[in-house]
């Protein structure tokens, strides 16, 4: 039983404007695991969405390998405020939590995990991270459909402070201006050289089957070893017992044989 040997250690750094970035290393007392890093979505948490992330850190443990979940600056327990943040600023982050999970815990093979927006933020980063691999749940694939389902609240105008409110969060318009000029699921065919899992629901109101299959499309093409999966009846957040269930244990056995378990 690999339990008594797990560790659960907060997890802290800092982005290069000074700003703490937390989060929480689960990890496993043996040499050259393979580690995996969280990447929450738009408005999310290290947690994940419904403790997602939690629960797979946790069965990644217990299959002898390691985890960090933490918070993009301005969300969760990092600092920073929310209404700074952008796909610069994340990718900025996401390199230097990659750069000192390496540096301090040495893993045999780094696995980037995004999920919707934090999809995005992975791939395009995984081929300059050098990511060994990338799952990707309900990823981000067309930036700009951000930007039209957000119309509602830009036709409502910012507020007294100048920014625009989505539910309890300010959001600038450099965020959206960011949003601009990429194609995520292009630039992860370019150059990275590592292996993909994607795991999307049919039943997701946020991104569509064919919005996420375009990673999948582009990789083949690109001949990226990748895995597929479409859950029946999945919303964006996996919120069902059984879709929780079926995301873990394929994130667990896909991780295991990505590193030779």
């Amino acid at each position: 039983m690999i339990g008594r040997d797990i560790r659960f250690m907060p997890f802290e750094c800092t982005a290069g404007d000074g700003l703490a970035l937390r989060g929480v290393f689960h990890g496993v007392e043996r040499e050259n695991a393979p580690c995996v890093l969280f990447c929450h979505g738009f408005t999310g948490h290290r947690l994940g969405p419904g403790y997602l992330f939690v629960k797979c850190s946790r069965a990644l443990a217990d299959a002898g390998i390691s985890s960090v979940r933490f918070d993009f600056r301005g969300s969760g327990e990092s600092e920073g405020v929310f209404n700074e943040m952008n796909t610069v600023t994340m990718m900025e982050d996401l390199a230097t939590v990659t750069a000192v999970v390496r540096e301090r815990f040495a893993p045999g093979k780094t696995v980037l995990c995004g999920h919707s927006f934090g999809g995005m933020i992975a791939a395009r980063k995984a081929a300059a991270l050098q990511a060994d691999g990338l799952i990707l749940l309900a990823p981000v694939s067309d930036p700009q459909g951000i930007v039209r389902r957000r119309k509602d609240l830009l036709e409502a105008g910012p507020n007294s402070t100048g920014y625009y409110e989505n539910g309890p969060h300010e959001m600038s318009l450099t965020f959206l201006d960011c949003l601009r000029g990429f194609d995520p699921a292009a630039e992860l065919a370019v150059s990275y050289s590592g292996r993909l899992l994607l795991l999307q629901g049919d039943s997701d109101p946020s991104i569509s089957v064919d919005e996420s299959y375009r990673y999948i499309r582009s990789a083949e093409q690109a001949s990226i070893l990748c895995t597929y999966h479409v859950l029946s009846g999945a919303d964006h957040n996996f919120s069902r017992v059984a879709d929780v269930r079926t995301v873990v244990t394929t994130i667990v056995s896909w991780t295991k044989e990505l590193s030779g378990e």
